[in-house]
């Protein structure tokens, strides 16, 4: 909660603060509903993401979680299942403090996501990137990066995703698991 609440520079709360990260969740109208319904799934058996940590403080988030968690995810034309997957997680939503980013923090969130998918018995781990960013973020590392939430495509291509489908605005990219040692770049 201090994470996604935290003040900004104007006074503002960060994006996580007004979606908490419930997009493929489900649909809440309200802010207050969506904050209740994080917490519900926090609250819940199956942890809706991870959280890091920077000298104690909370400093990054990565919601990563079974397919099937994300409802309006699974049902999308674009971005739903392909057929007879199984237990497959899916990355959805990443948010770095805005005095961290570029430090590495969404890199050890990706790593962490990866390795938790895979300890939680997923065979595979899906991703959405944008392909093409908005005209307004090109040259805006700020537009850019909150453009960004969904996480970067050259991140997954570096840890093995690949692209099973072009759906337009963004890719669906998938690491599949297997008995081989997941990579890890920095």
């Amino acid at each position: 909660m201090q994470l996604f609440e935290r003040k900004g520079p104007r006074g503002g709360v960060p994006i996580p603060g007004h979606c908490w990260c419930m997009l493929w969740r489900e649909e809440h109208v309200s802010r207050e509903g969506r904050k209740a319904g994080l917490k519900a799934a926090v609250d819940g058996d199956r942890s809706p993401g991870l959280i890091a940590y920077v000298d104690g403080r909370p400093a990054g988030w990565v919601a990563v979680a079974p397919r099937e968690d994300h409802v309006r995810l699974e049902r999308s034309r674009k971005y739903g299942p392909e057929p007879e997957d199984e237990r497959v997680f899916a990355v959805t939503c990443f948010y770095v403090d805005r005095d961290l980013r570029g430090t590495g923090v969404a890199s050890a969130l990706l790593d962490a996501a990866i390795a938790h998918a895979q300890a939680s018995g997923a065979t595979a781990l899906d991703a959405f990137p944008k392909l093409n960013h908005a005209p307004h973020t090109l040259g805006n590392r700020r537009a850019e990066e909150n453009d960004s939430w969904m996480g970067r495509r050259a991140s997954y291509e570096s840890r093995g995703f690949v692209t099973i489908r072009d759906s337009g605005a963004r890719a669906v990219m998938r690491l599949h698991f297997d008995s081989k040692p997941v990579p890890k770049n920095g």
